[in-house]
């Protein structure tokens, strides 16, 4: 710990996943842990779930709530003033004068503490380090969740790839199809094999020059449709992510171009990976290929190369029991270690046509990187 400062963390783990990932326990009412380091970690739950803690989570300690006799809320108090009370007993019963928070940590309790003289330091970086680097149990369940994603990221290019052409739309089940029977195809099969997602993006056409939009009202033949599929296990919690761009019928000239320089890009961009290198090189690396395309990127060395088709994003970012984390590939200052687990995923963004970006997922080796995404990048599908 810094300063030999303890860290206290609160919050529920299936949204706080520093606190996950410092006791394995996944619960969803909020808990306090007090990490003084290695070993020598505290979790304190409430009664309910005492017990379940003792054989699930990975900590020095468990206790419950119920021996630190807090008074109850009196009427008209709110939930926070509890939670208030509960924090500063904690801090009384581990004689904690000072204490470092993640980011997560609510600061209307860190007032609380404050005024009760606990010194109380935020930080971001509480086990940044300890949670870029991924553990061979980490990448196989970051592995297994990406697998998860590619069937069912299948499934969906399956679907396009038997759609009729009527009209220059893709016709599914004797109608128009649209980006919700995509995403339901995806969905479905993640429910099916015991993963979710917050959302997917199966966008199509103009509308996919926007990146992170998820839909569009239908899909058109002869045009990018974006596939960008994020899942995660609901057991370990881990998530996968990746990009597939595909088109039904016969693109324009310029949407071929786009592909290209795209397939091109993103494969300078994985060759650029390996420990030691810096990740804004692995970005650059993308953005050279795209500029001898004729395309502009983000970059100050690339922004005034005037082209409709543009590359306005990073290269891509770390990826663990969040679906971003550090590191991030982009102009960022970062340097790769072995293992990391990043993606790399380069697009280029024409408002009149659409879209296109290529996403897979590496992990860093000690000689370069191992690709977990292999499922093919095949653009046009009839």
């Amino acid at each position: 710990m810094s300063d030999d400062r303890p860290v206290l963390l609160f919050g529920e783990t299936y949204h706080h996943p520093d606190i996950l990932y410092r006791t394995g326990f996944l619960v969803p009412d909020p808990v306090v842990v007090v990490d003084r380091g290695g070993s020598d970690t505290v979790l304190w739950t409430s009664a309910l779930e005492e017990g379940r803690a003792r054989k699930e989570a990975s900590v020095g300690e468990v206790r419950s709530t119920i021996e630190l006799d807090i008074a109850p809320l009196r009427p008209g108090g709110n939930e926070y003033d509890g939670w208030a009370a509960l924090v500063e007993a904690v801090c009384r019963e581990h004689a904690l004068s000072a204490v470092d928070v993640d980011a997560d940590f609510p600061a209307v309790l860190a007032d609380h503490l404050r005024q009760s003289d606990v010194d109380v330091r935020p930080r971001n970086d509480i086990y940044q380090e300890r949670r870029r680097i991924k553990t061979p149990q980490e990448v196989e369940w970051i592995t297994s969740t990406e697998n998860a994603g590619m069937a069912a990221l299948q499934e969906a290019i399956d679907v396009i790839a038997a759609a009729k052409i009527r009209d220059g739309l893709l016709m599914y089940e004797g109608r128009a199809m649209t980006s919700a029977d995509l995403i339901y195809t995806v969905e479905r099969h993640l429910l099916e094999n015991g993963n979710s997602t917050v959302d997917s993006i199966c966008c199509g056409g103009p509308e996919s020059a926007d990146p992170h939009r998820t839909a569009s009202d239908v899909i058109r033949a002869g045009l990018p449709i974006v596939l960008d599929i994020y899942p995660f296990d609901k057991t370990t919690r881990y998530w996968g992510d990746m990009t597939r761009t595909v088109v039904r019928g016969t693109p324009p000239p310029e949407v071929m171009r786009m592909w290209d320089a795209v397939l091109e890009a993103q494969q300078a961009g994985l060759d650029t990976v390996r420990p030691g290198v810096n990740g804004r090189d692995v970005h650059f690396a993308c953005c050279e290929v795209f500029k001898q395309h004729g395309y502009g990127s983000l970059p100050k060395a690339y922004r005034d190369i005037q082209s409709d088709a543009r590359f306005i994003h990073g290269t891509g970012h770390g990826l663990g029991l969040e679906i971003h984390e550090f590191p991030r590939i982009s102009e960022a200052d970062v340097i790769l270690e072995v293992g990391d687990v990043i993606t790399v995923e380069p697009g280029l963004y024409d408002p009149r046509l659409g879209g296109i970006r290529i996403e897979d997922l590496v992990v860093v080796t000690e000689t370069g990187c191992r690709n977990l995404t292999t499922l093919p990048k095949t653009f046009q599908l009839g």
